[in-house]
């Protein structure tokens, strides 16, 4: 069977999973189980485009998940049919920031691209963080200073309550000379908050608007 699930998709998939799993561990009434199945189902159909009933019939252990481990094992088993983030070159990263003369690459090798919707990393040296993404198949980046605000709060990116910090953009205004400044926050950790993205909508309204 061929890949048929983007990055997003399966992280959406992974967290319906969760749902059963909490929803059989924490409860014993079956109409409240069987409520949480029929949405998750529900949920599923309007996510995901099936091609065929063999793609339908391959998340349907989805309902069978009562452990942490039938948990793992289903989230290992559909992973191999995720499209993978193309992982950019050393020179296509760097096409992107020519301003960055001495711009310092993310270590890319241990990687799990089938994991990530965005590439990010963090410059410690100049505090810089860099978003890497596809749009419409173009490679497209941009980058900001990120203030640590050794808080919690609301991503704007993936939407989930996390340790965050303020990504803030300087922009060439219209007058020569002046600049404008667009920023918000973001997790810290973008290795989370490619796990708890599952709308591609909300990263794409965030680097829009930074651009």
């Amino acid at each position: 069977m061929t890949k048929f699930m983007n990055v997003e998709q399966y992280q959406f998939i992974k967290k319906q999973a969760k749902k059963i799993l909490n929803a059989n561990t924490t409860s014993k009434d079956k109409n409240v189980i069987n409520a949480i199945y029929a949405l998750v189902q529900e949920e599923i159909n309007e996510k995901l485009t099936f091609h065929d009933i063999e793609q339908q019939l391959l998340l349907q252990p989805i309902f069978n998940i009562q452990t942490k481990e039938q948990f793992e094992l289903f989230a290992s088993e559909i992973k191999q049919y995720v499209i993978p983030f193309k992982a950019p070159t050393d020179s296509e990263i760097k096409k992107l920031f020519p301003k960055d003369k001495k711009l310092k690459l993310p270590k890319t090798e241990a990687i799990d691209w089938s994991e990530i919707s965005y590439l990010s990393w963090i410059d410690s040296g100049s505090n810089r963080k860099y978003v890497v993404y596809y749009d419409d198949g173009v490679l497209k980046g941009v980058r900001g200073v990120f203030s640590h605000t050794e808080k919690m709060g609301i991503c704007s990116v993936c939407n989930q309550h996390s340790k965050v910090g303020m990504l803030m953009v300087s922009k060439n205004g219209t007058a020569l000379g002046t600049y404008t400044k667009k920023g918000n926050y973001i997790c810290e950790n973008s290795e989370s908050c490619n796990e708890a993205l599952t709308d591609l909508n909300r990263f794409k309204e965030f680097v829009n608007n930074l651009r």
